[in-house]
């Protein structure tokens, strides 16, 4: 059985509140909207435990493979703890031809602890993220692996899809090759039960975050640089890693006949918009730009990433959309004394927040304002989920009867097929409004994007990536990465594509991972592999809405050749 972190007492007027995702400094409680990362040293009561009598543990370390520094400070790890008698697994070790999947999820509910190293590469890795969350739910059905986060390198906030299943855990913060020695250490303590905890969290309050156009946060203060006339070499040192949201400042964006409607939808007055599409495939990206275009015109934009609420905020129904409120606050400026205003009595959460809206808000913008909610269908999750959708399908209906909801546009994000995710048609926003869908890019944006990376494809191998990837987005931009800026070459890209050792493992693995578990959904696909037909008409129109083939279930394939190939070997 795992051993329970030691609590540590802070120095430095630094305090954790992990009852509420706050950090107290000095007294006061600060959100974690606004903070800058920084190494805090605690104490630890107590001696530290001798080599002698620290129990041998089976110990699972999750990393980004092929990554610097990931990659070699997981082997570092991995041999200071095999040295001490730990049991260490690390993916390195799979041979080729190794049932990979189930023998890692098979390690990871065998370990006691989950050491995970959490670099700007790893935060964006889909397996790390599943093996997070895979540790997590097993922790909660048998009491082990518990995690040990090790930030490597990385002052950022973490995705949700991550954080959730780590907070309020603490951190172990590598810097350099100079910090290896030190944190094997603190982990070889942490695995005897005698974690000196450090919380790399200070708050500033106060202090103001540096906010891109896409409404991320930043670290530097970078211009936005123009397209420049001619391709430059020097550009693909600038590269970021392709994966997540595309940053409003990036000139590989591409943009697609979505992108022209969106903006004239959002710059309209009284508008519902729902973007639907798989993930990967650019809808957080879309809804940025149009979010950008709705500020150029003068209109207040609210973005809430439902998704990075946070599970204290998913607790109830009156907890979250008081988050919501107050992000309301936060985006526009308003004092929050009228929103405590707005909240007191004894309607509902509901009747509240719309109150707020309609009284607080609206009334006092001499501008429409555009209220953005991404990921929406992450709250399916919640018990309240009907009850939010009804709500936001009462407030498009709203402005039939009152005129000061004509200045209130609605853009919603999701994944799901909206049918499933409220089954009455008049209590929905989903099937109201426009709605819009991603394709994949076009043999043209193709062609222009691989110019925008210096032509790594040569002209007469376009047409051969166009059937590897079929435009899709992620893929496309992920195989010109490699072939750019990682020195892959052409062969050994269409050689290694489909592997589990390739430049697209991470998303392979993460897309088997979805489905190898789900015999009706791996029958299907084995099926649509085999013959371009499917019997199973749910389970393939399951499939299409993950991504992962298309047609109809009377003439189907999948939605690329990497995917045919790659799926052709796990599952035949």
């Amino acid at each position: 059985m795992p051993h329970e972190v030691s609590t540590a007492n802070v120095s430095g007027g630094v305090q954790a509140n992990t009852d509420g995702g706050n950090l107290a400094v000095g007294g006061d409680v600060v959100g974690r909207d606004k903070i800058i990362i920084e190494r805090v040293e605690v104490h630890v009561h107590g001696s530290a435990p001798t080599e002698s009598n620290v129990k041998p543990a089976r110990v699972f370390i999750s990393y980004q493979r092929h990554a610097d520094p990931d990659q070699p400070l997981a082997e570092a790890v991995r041999e200071f703890l095999s040295r001490r008698g730990h049991q260490v697994f690390i993916d390195t070790t799979l041979r080729t031809g190794d049932a990979w999947l189930e023998e890692i999820d098979r390690q990871l509910k065998a370990s006691d602890f989950l050491i995970v190293l959490l670099s700007p590469q790893s935060a964006d890795s889909e397996m790390v993220r599943a093996e997070v969350s895979r540790a997590y739910e097993y922790r909660r059905q048998q009491g082990h692996p518990q995690t040990l986060p090790v930030r490597v390198a990385y002052r950022g906030l973490l995705p949700y899809s991550i954080d959730a299943f780590l907070n309020p855990l603490q951190y172990v913060a590598w810097q350099s090759d100079a910090d290896t020695a030190r944190i094997c250490e603190e982990l070889q303590q942490a695995l005897a039960g005698r974690l000196p905890d450090q919380i790399p969290i200070r708050i500033q309050p106060g202090s103001d975050r540096a906010v891109s156009d896409d409404g991320r946060v930043i670290t530097d203060q970078a211009d936005l640089y123009p397209p420049l006339p001619e391709f430059d070499p020097r550009f693909l040192k600038q590269l970021d890693v392709p994966g997540g949201a595309v940053k409003l400042r990036d000139r590989l964006y591409v943009e697609r006949e979505a992108d022209a409607r969106l903006k004239d939808q959002l710059t309209q007055r009284g508008t519902t918009t729902t973007i639907r599409a798989p993930r990967q495939t650019g809808k957080t990206s879309l809804l940025t730009r149009g979010l950008q275009a709705a500020r150029a015109q003068g209109q207040a934009v609210v973005f809430f990433d439902a998704q990075s609420s946070g599970r204290e905020c998913l607790a109830s129904l009156e907890v979250f959309l008081r988050g919501l409120a107050e992000a309301i606050c936060d985006e526009l400026g308003l004092d929050e004394s009228r929103l405590d205003q707005a909240w007191q009595g004894t309607r509902s959460a509901s009747s509240k927040l719309q109150r707020f809206l309609e009284k607080q808000v609206l009334t006092t913008l001499d501008r429409p304002l555009v209220l953005a909610l991404d990921e929406v269908d992450s709250l399916l999750q919640t018990n309240f989920h009907t009850d939010f959708f009804g709500l936001l399908r009462s407030w498009h209906n709203r402005r039939a009867i009152n005129a000061e909801w004509e200045k209130f546009n609605l853009a919603l994000v999701i994944s799901t097929e909206p049918y499933l995710l409220i089954a009455d048609v008049n209590q929905s926003p989903f099937n109201v409004g426009l709605h819009l869908g991603l394709s994949d890019f076009t043999f043209a944006q193709v062609r222009d994007l691989n110019a925008r990376h210096g032509s790594p494809v040569n002209a007469h191998d376009l047409a051969a990536l166009m059937t590897l990837l079929h435009g899709q987005p992620y893929l496309t931009r992920r195989a010109l990465y490699a072939l750019a800026v990682e020195g892959l070459t052409w062969a050994q890209l269409v050689r290694d594509a489909p592997t589990d050792d390739g430049p697209f493992n991470d998303h392979l693995r993460h897309q088997y991972w979805g489905i190898r578990d789900k015999p009706e959904l791996t029958r299907a696909l084995k099926e649509i592999v085999n013959t371009r037909r499917c019997s199973d008409e749910m389970a393939f129109f399951r499939l299409l809405k993950a991504g992962l083939v298309t047609g109809s279930g009377a003439q189907c394939a999948c939605r690329c050749g990497l995917y045919e190939a790659y799926f052709r070997g796990k599952l035949l």
